[in-house]
């Protein structure tokens, strides 16, 4: 295999896919990334449970083939070359020549045929969407996947294709994360749910551009879900199990509603949670009264008090929680005040935009100490 390629693309893909190499596997094909040179070039990484690949990469391919290089080291190698053109060679035993003006490195690869290429997968059953709005849709979501893996399926988020649009959940058992995309979309004859892992949303969001043109296409079969875009290719394998059914749990009942600036609560809330970082089971208190919510924080380092206005609605209430639930929710709102409802001080708050019903999150309190 001969190629050459302009540096910065090189290593833009490069970077990219590297995010679906291994960091712990006994497979050493695993920590590789794929260099293939066809018809035209293109890399991949895959971890087999994640895998991505480039689209086609400006090149010069001399000799076509493949070689598959360990990740670290060679994005090291490109990034310390000198701006312009890469040569890249592998002979007929993997032993491959990085070189750039006056600079060449020599390394020993693995055969290129050896690497995992995620299988080709039908794409019968797909879905199309804008892709900046699904990458905000993965960023208004992701903060509340669970990170224990007790209950595997809640480390990833729902994905949900019904009445006419896309919805993504994530619950860690103690919130639930909601957005509905804004875009609507054929809806399959049967309703399709999915759970898709958090590492591969997560990857997904870093790759999908924020342009409000691009268009993000995926597809469904069996255990796996692969997204395209414009410049890369993302297949993930999906998590078993039966999600939460959140939509029981949304209630439009109340007895309490408070509309508040949404910036206003985010500062007072931050400056409360000063003094209970140190100690996740030291809640702060929100004092609902008739004009105005009175946020306290009481720890043995010391106490906090912060006064806010609010429309209030309903019977008045103290209420604690854990502060930064409220706070991830709140730094991903994109309106200017927002709503909150309760039931009671051991019962979920619901949290909305006052003017944007595409999202919604729900929160459990704490029990106050007396």
């Amino acid at each position: 295999m001969k190629i050459i390629a302009d540096k910065e693309k090189l290593l833009e893909n490069l970077n990219t896919v590297s995010h679906a190499v291994s960091s712990r596997t006994t497979q050493q094909i695993l920590e590789c990334i794929l260099i293939q040179a066809e018809d035209s070039l293109r890399v991949y990484g895959n971890d087999l449970e994640l895998g991505i690949e480039s689209a086609d990469i400006e090149a010069e391919i001399e000799e076509p083939g493949s070689v598959a290089l360990e990740a670290k080291i060679f994005l090291d190698m490109v990034r310390r070359m000198p701006a312009g053109l890469i040569q890249i060679e592998a002979d007929h035993q993997n032993i491959t020549k990085i070189k750039s003006g006056r600079t060449e490195f020599k390394v020993l690869g693995q055969p290129g045929d050896e690497f995992p290429i995620p299988e080709k997968m039908k794409q019968d059953l797909g879905f199309e969407t804008n892709a900046a709005d699904f990458k905000e849709m993965i960023r208004q979501t992701i903060f509340s996947v669970a990170i224990d893996e007790s209950k595997p399926v809640l480390t990833g988020e729902l994905l949900q294709i019904k009445d006419g649009c896309i919805h993504l959940v994530s619950v860690d058992g103690f919130r639930i994360s909601y957005r509905r995309g804004k875009e609507a979309m054929i809806e399959p004859e049967a309703v399709k749910a999915v759970v898709v892992p958090a590492k591969s949303l997560n990857e997904l969001g870093r790759i999908l551009p924020s342009d409000g043109e691009s268009r993000l296409n995926f597809y469904i079969q069996d255990s796996h879900i692969l997204f395209r875009t414009e410049n890369y290719t993302l297949i993930s394998r999906l998590l078993e199990g039966e999600f939460i059914r959140y939509n029981q749990i949304f209630s439009e009942d109340f007895s309490t509603l408070i509309n508040i600036d949404r910036q206003q609560l985010l500062m007072s809330l931050d400056r409360a949670s000063l003094l209970t970082r140190s100690n996740k089971n030291n809640p702060v208190k929100l004092s609902i009264g008739q004009d105005t919510v009175v946020i306290t924080s009481n720890t043995e380092t010391g106490t906090s008090y912060d006064e806010t206005s609010a429309d209030i609605d309903g019977s008045p209430l103290e209420i604690a929680f854990n502060p930064k639930y409220l706070i991830d929710a709140l730094r991903v709102i994109d309106d200017e005040n927002v709503v909150m409802t309760f039931t009671g001080a051991l019962s979920p708050c619901i949290l909305r935009g006052a003017s944007i019903d595409y999202y919604k999150y729900l929160i459990l309190p704490l029990r106050l100490r007396n």
